[in-house]
């Protein structure tokens, strides 16, 4: 009998006696060897709860995969709930199992499959684990709602750069690396080279670019923490193998596939290329850094005209954010005097803050005068200031093939970010 042996624990779970990984993993050895089963592998879950879908957990999947390439017999773990404590989770598993002719057994429990009144038993008690972590769930919740309406840090570790003071978040003296941590990761669009430049972990780094601790205290403002996040989810382009700066790399897509350019040589000269070779209009497709350099900075000046107007048209179109407020008071006379019911209240108030804050966040027109202070400062940037420079002004350059130009996205939908900064900053 060929046998699977799985071991998962939880971050909460961990100190607790008995459900450590190495207790699991000796029962499960010594059950094994009584009964002469050959071990295919060990599979352990680490500070995963049970609760986590399949896909959140990475040895379970593998598991699976060997279940469906048919090495696997029979899967052994301590507890049915080191296996799930989610209904549906369990039984997308099981109609793995099934499928493959593998059955499961909790060596210390007695649970199954193979029985109607075994698979109720199973059932029963996979709903009580279920409404059990539910529960504790909402307890927490309870716990932390409280503490913010208090405004109380709810619980977790203090990310880099902040500290607790009597309760509350505040700048550390580490304030400044991490604003520097999240430009730099904006310039060069590589977790790798900022990892590499602060002393982290790549994993640490990606930790603090999507922790919104930063942004909730003001550490981080709003615009460069989407900006880094916007980078992530479109994974920036890997850093050279040479010293050579690419002003664009990871910015501009193949026209025909979609996909990002690579960053090549041509001659002596910068340029972007699509290394498909599967699709005849991408193979030796590419575009001069010089060429598409000059198209941007002609671009730049008629951009900000264009959405200047825009958010004119728009403010004009705009509620008036004084009579907003006004209007919200006054609902909130006809509350107290009781002369509408407090779920009518509470509707019509949440409705005028969210108005309120939308007209309150609309963005601010750019200053042409910055932009011409931009231009002219431009050519005395190196390439790795221009590259910070359009790593923060656009999000995505679409080569244009039949009219020869391009089209070009701005980060937001526009260019409202503070670009004078990362000029005056001398990024040189």
């Amino acid at each position: 009998m060929r046998v699977a042996l799985y071991c998962r624990v939880s971050t909460e779970e961990q100190a607790m006696h008995g459900l450590s990984i190495d207790a699991q993993k000796a029962a499960l050895d010594e059950w094994a060897a009584n009964h002469t089963y050959k071990i295919i592998d060990h599979y352990i879950d680490l500070g995963i709860s049970a609760r986590k879908p399949i896909s959140k957990r990475p040895e379970l999947q593998r598991l699976l995969r060997d279940v469906e390439m048919g090495r696997i017999d029979l899967i052994a773990f301590t507890k049915l709930d080191r296996w799930t404590r989610n209904i549906r989770e369990y039984y997308k598993c099981q109609d793995v199992l099934e499928a493959n002719n593998v059955t499961w057994t909790a060596i210390t429990e007695r649970y199954g499959t193979s029985t109607a009144n075994e698979r109720l038993l199973t059932n029963l008690v996979l709903s009580i684990s279920q409404d059990e972590a539910d529960r504790t769930s909402e307890r927490i919740k309870a716990v932390f709602e409280d503490k913010r309406r208090r405004g109380l840090v709810p619980a977790g570790k203090v990310p880099l750069g902040i500290k607790l003071v009597d309760g509350h978040y505040a700048p550390s003296d580490d304030a400044p690396k991490v604003v520097e941590l999240f430009d730099t990761y904006i310039n060069t669009r590589s977790i790798k080279e900022t990892a590499r430049r602060f002393g982290l972990t790549t994993q640490g780094i990606s930790y603090m670019l999507r922790n919104k601790t930063y942004l909730d205290t003001g550490l981080i403002d709003e615009q460069t923490f989407n900006l880094a996040n916007n980078i992530k989810q479109t994974r920036g382009q890997r850093a050279t193998r040479t010293n050579r700066v690419y002003i664009f790399s990871g910015l501009v897509v193949c026209p025909y596939c979609g996909r990002k350019l690579s960053s090549a040589n041509n001659n002596g000269y910068n340029a972007y290329r699509c290394c498909r070779k599967d699709e005849a209009l991408c193979e030796g497709y590419y575009i001069n850094e010089k060429k598409l350099e000059r198209y941007c900075l002609s671009q730049l000046m008629p951009s900000v005209k264009e959405y200047n107007l825009a958010i004119k048209k728009k403010k004009q179109k705009a509620p008036d954010i004084s009579a907003l407020k006004a209007k919200r008071d006054k609902l909130t006379d006809l509350y107290m005097e009781n002369l509408i019911s407090k779920e009518k209240y509470a509707e019509d108030y949440k409705a005028l803050c969210n108005a309120i804050i939308e007209a309150e966040s609309s963005p601010r027109p750019v200053s042409t005068e910055e932009i011409k202070t931009v231009l002219s400062a431009y050519d005395g940037l190196s390439d790795a200031g221009k590259k910070a420079f359009w790593s923060r002004v656009l999000t995505k350059i679409v080569p244009r093939p039949e009219t020869g130009d391009f089209t070009l996205l701005y980060t937001n939908g526009n260019i409202s970010c503070d670009i004078l900064r990362y000029v005056h900053n001398g990024i040189n």
